[in-house]
């Protein structure tokens, strides 16, 4: 009872850093629009708003880099195998320099089809081409910065991220004072403020990692082999088609729901804003998850004992779903206000009451999906992810709105619910349906 205690506490001195470490991303974004907002034209907003949105989506796909590297890293601190967390951090980082290096091969035809794409004025077109051409240039720092924040997560080094996050988004809110104001460079300034606290984030990630476990001394001759890559190569081919087919229904539902009118859009733009802040939350539990799950199941690789790794399954079941139900409470009291605060159109407000048990409903079905993703990202089964998001997309999401297309954007919406039930539903499944076998092996035993 004690131990298991222990366990509810080392969950939440990991979550919490976290959650307060999301939390502060949207911070900076406002502070970018309310810098852009005042440089005098609203192109220079819609440009580099555009850029910012696109180059972040392509950025969230790339999320499977550090996914797969908190559940690797995880697994070999728990596995006490310090040239195994090591030469996965190596690996990972190559695959990762090769991708971002595609990037920037590739970055002048990328940004020449999204200005066809979007069509946007001449001096929001040249913002949004100043913005990408500078960002897409450190796209493997960025990508680093995802490699090096999975490895300090699954070392549960949670509480220096945090502070890493918070101080670099602080460090990047001076610099696009100082070079928007002081050096008047506009949104050239936005840019390179960014790439500064890049840069910046990946040393001292990288500082750390040394000084917890020195290179030198602990990277293995053997981790450039090819057949060390496969494992690696293989989750993080499963994670990007489950983030590329997730990324499908949330691009759908932006832009059917765009089609449904201009007050519609507008609903579902202070909708999706609920959504994201309930999944940076949620993602601060599902990062303690993987931390843990991880850490138990590479001592069960080694004891061969798998008592820890259910007992954590059972915390983190616990206390995601308080989480959930928090976040559902707050939703339920407090929908209307936050709605007011977004908006002061009447004709919005009104728009956005029938979606009220939506929002209320939809943090303590989502916390399922987190918690569990956590779960198998800490398992490294990222197949098992792939195949319910598949299922779960094709089914709970697009069939969904296929069926209540009738109602239109409060389908879309429908659709979301959907989505996140049959994913709860469909890892939970397969959960339990280990859990069942596990038992049945200790009783014939």
């Amino acid at each position: 009872m004690t131990h298991s205690s222990s366990r509810h506490r080392t969950l939440l001195a990991i979550a919490l850093p976290m959650i307060l470490a999301n939390i502060s991303q949207p911070i900076l974004g406002l502070v970018d629009t309310a810098v852009l907002g005042h440089l005098g034209a609203p192109e220079y907003l819609a440009g580099t708003a555009v850029g910012a949105f696109l180059l972040s989506q392509l950025y969230w796909l790339c999320g499977f880099l550090r996914q797969s590297m908190t559940g690797l890293s995880a697994q070999a601190k728990g596995a006490q195998t310090e040239s195994g967390r090591l030469d996965d951090l190596a690996r990972a980082m190559l695959i990762a320099l090769v991708l971002g290096m595609s990037l920037i091969i590739s970055h002048v035809g990328l940004i020449s089809l999204i200005l066809r794409i979007t069509e946007l004025p001449t001096l929001a077109a040249q913002s949004l081409d100043t913005y990408l051409s500078i960002r897409m240039l450190n796209a493997p720092i960025a990508l680093f910065n995802l490699i090096t924040i999975g490895y300090l997560v699954g070392q549960q080094y949670t509480r220096y991220v945090m502070w890493l996050q918070v101080g670099v988004n602080v460090l990047n809110i001076a610099l696009n004072f100082a070079f928007v104001y002081g050096l008047s460079l506009g949104v050239a300034g936005v840019a390179y403020a960014t790439v500064i606290a890049e840069w910046v984030m990946f040393i001292l990630s990288l500082h750390m990692i040394t000084r917890a476990t020195p290179i030198a001394q602990r990277l293995s001759q053997k981790w450039w082999q090819l057949a060390r890559f496969v494992r690696i190569l293989k989750l993080n081919r499963d994670l990007f088609f489950r983030a590329l087919m997730l990324q499908a229904c949330l691009a759908f539902l932006i832009y059917q729901g765009a089609r449904y009118g201009v007050t519609e859009a507008a609903v579902n733009a202070i909708l999706m804003q609920f959504f994201i802040l309930t999944a940076l939350a949620l993602d601060g539990i599902a990062y303690a998850i993987e931390a843990m799950i991880g850490e138990q199941e590479g001592a069960r690789q080694k004891a061969k004992a798998t008592h820890g790794l259910w007992r954590d399954i059972k915390v983190s079941l616990v206390w995601s779903n308080a989480f959930g139900l928090a976040l559902m409470l707050i939703m339920a009291l407090g929908y209307t206000s936050f709605v007011a605060i977004l908006t002061n159109q009447e004709s919005v407000r009104l728009a956005a009451e029938p979606y009220y048990f939506i929002m209320v409903l939809l943090p303590w079905l989502a916390h399922w999906c987190y918690c569990l993703d956590g779960i198998y990202i800490g398992l490294t089964r990222g197949d098992v992810m792939r195949n319910s998001m598949v299922i779960s997309a094709l089914v709970g999401f697009f069939g969904v709105f296929w069926l209540m297309q009738d109602v239109q954007n409060m389908a879309l919406w429908f659709a979301l619910l959907g989505l996140q039930a049959l994913r709860g539903l469909t890892l939970g499944g397969h959960l339990y349906g280990n859990y069942r076998q596990q038992n049945k092996l200790k009783v014939s035993d």
